[in-house]
């Protein structure tokens, strides 16, 4: 899992605030989380699409 470094530290390497680490362990995840060294970061999701709110809705759907 990717998170994002909130302090420089020196982990597998050295890392500096604003960077993207990948941690694969959950419990070395949560403690570098504890220690306020990562954050997690927010995955984005694909935008829905926009829908035409101006076409005609359909009563049957074969139409």
């Amino acid at each position: 899992m990717k998170y994002q470094v909130l302090r420089q530290h020196f982990g597998d390497k050295q890392y500096m605030a604003g960077d993207e680490r990948e941690v694969k362990n959950k419990s070395d995840a949560d403690q570098l989380i504890k220690m306020g060294l990562i954050a997690e970061t927010k995955e984005e999701k694909a935008a829905p699409k926009a829908q035409n709110k101006m076409a005609k809705k359909t009563a049957n759907k074969a139409e």
